[in-house]
């Protein structure tokens, strides 16, 4: 019964008031830690032995699963870069556009789609991609875009822009450049983003 199995487990929290004792012999902090689960005086719900042989084991692959998914690298699909030929980058912004423009090659040499955009003779629509720019990155990978920065009519033309997607999501870009990056804690910058992504 509970008492045998539980009663001397380094894991139960003993019911205190007795009123709950006439039914409820504690709570075992184990089974769903971080939930205390009540164990009734006469039986079980799942004994530590059970979640030691059989639950961790579920657990345990289901978290390596998780880090190891974490610690590998999300492949990139492809890039877009937006530029100007008519217009030359503000003095914070700087960006070679020929050097960019032959790395985003060196990338589709090795797979990843890349689009180069003059801006000068762009006449599209430009929201949605501005739009995808200042909203897809998660915060920490945000863009210089947005209400704080640059934006929509420098957005390739002021402030040359890479956006980069991943495998898995081809609508959003997971990071815009150029970005203050915490690590470094200065601007990357667009040809040092392309360079980074060839060498990863």
């Amino acid at each position: 019964m509970a008492e045998g199995l539980c009663g001397g487990c380094a894991h139960l929290a003993p019911a205190l008031d007795p009123v709950i004792r006439k039914a409820y012999l504690g709570q075992c902090l184990k089974i769903e830690w971080p939930y205390a689960v009540n164990i009734p005086l006469n039986g079980v719900p799942a004994t530590c032995d059970y979640f030691e042989k059989g639950k961790a084991r579920v657990v345990a692959a289901a978290a390596e699963k998780k880090a190891a998914a974490a610690a590998a690298p999300a492949r990139v699909t492809r890039i877009e870069f937006y530029y100007s030929s008519a217009e030359a980058p503000g003095a914070q912004f700087t960006c070679d556009a020929a050097k960019a423009m032959g790395l985003a090659r060196q990338l589709e040499a090795k797979g990843v789609g890349a689009t180069c955009v003059d801006m000068a003779a762009f006449n599209g629509d430009l929201f949605p991609i501005y739009n995808a720019a200042v909203t897809g990155p998660p915060a920490e990978r945000r863009s210089v875009f947005g209400a704080k920065g640059a934006l929509e009519p420098e957005f390739g033309r002021a402030v040359p822009a890479l956006l980069v997607f991943f495998e898995g999501d081809d609508k959003r870009p997971k990071e815009v450049f150029p970005r203050m990056d915490r690590e470094l804690n200065r601007l990357l910058g667009i040809e040092e983003a392309l360079s980074r992504l060839l060498s990863s």
